[in-house]
């Protein structure tokens, strides 16, 4: 595990209440397409983002901890002063990402990146739908200095270079 994770999970541990309870919630895309692997269902629709989709049972949701009798009151936690938040900083990458060997030798990078290309271009829907129900799953963010509502945040989607030059689509945030 990475140090930063390490220390997030540290930091976490010090905002545990009897009324914040620890119950993370992360975002689970799931996609059309056939195969076992989100570049298996890539490669079946032809690279063709048209015919890429995201199912309604996907969970578009990101958050830490939860109110005791209110499960809908969430908020992410994250280790950084609230002063980091006046530069856009990543948020999440919920979408689909070669990250590492073993899935590098699954796609190849000039039609994935194509792909990606392609999908920010075409799929404005999906990349809208996912920003909007992220950036309203919780209250918002509590930093090591106090807290950010969400109306206090602003959020947008790049597409950015990451392992080895495979593209990512990419969450932002920052403070308004």
């Amino acid at each position: 595990m990475q140090k930063r994770a390490i220390t997030g999970n540290e930091f976490e541990k010090t905002l545990q209440t009897d009324q914040w309870i620890k119950r993370e919630v992360r975002p689970s895309m799931k996609w059309s397409g056939k195969g076992r692997n989100i570049f298996k269902k890539i490669e079946s629709v032809g690279y063709d983002v048209n015919k890429f989709n995201l199912r309604e049972d996907s969970v578009i949701s990101k958050s830490d901890f939860v109110f005791h009798t209110d499960d809908s009151m969430r908020f992410e936690a994250k280790k950084y002063e609230m002063m980091m938040f006046k530069k856009w900083i990543m948020y999440s990458e919920p979408f689909f990402k070669v990250a590492d060997v073993k899935q590098a030798n699954l796609v190849d990078k000039d039609k994935y990146n194509k792909f990606v290309d392609d999908f920010m271009t075409h799929r404005q829907d999906i990349i809208e739908r996912v920003l909007n129900e992220m950036s309203q799953s919780n209250l918002g963010i509590r930093c090591i200095d106090g807290f950010i509502s969400q109306d206090k945040l602003e959020f947008k989607v790049i597409k950015r270079k990451g392992w080895e030059g495979y593209y990512r689509i990419t969450i932002m945030v920052k403070m308004k």
